[in-house]
């Protein structure tokens, strides 16, 4: 590895929120991940809900959707990463690591 590269993102909602982010990267060997760092219920009781994951990475691959969302990807000479993160009653907080391979 060669470097790395970290993203970060949070949702707060008394109903249902949804962000999408797209990361643009120049070309290297990519090694994807997300991980859901934080959700807290704010909910009276109605339960709560919360996901992050890769929907979409662009590389020597071409352009991959991703449903089931991913959780890691690797690829060669990436250009850009897409992720949703949606929380459901709650506060949530996740993030994207990017390592770099080239």
């Amino acid at each position: 590895m060669v470097g790395q590269q970290a993203y970060g993102w949070w949702l707060t909602s008394d109903g249902l929120w949804l962000h999408e982010a797209t990361v643009q990267v120049d070309s290297r060997d990519t090694f994807a991940e997300v991980a859901l760092t934080r959700l807290n219920d704010i909910s009276e009781g109605d339960g709560i809900w919360g996901q992050i994951g890769i929907i979409q990475i662009v590389s020597d691959s071409g352009t991959e959707n991703f449903d089931p969302v991913r959780q890691a990807v690797f690829r060669r000479n990436v250009t850009s990463v897409r992720i949703y993160m949606v929380v459901l009653n709650g506060f949530a907080r996740g993030r994207l690591l990017l390592n770099y391979w080239s």
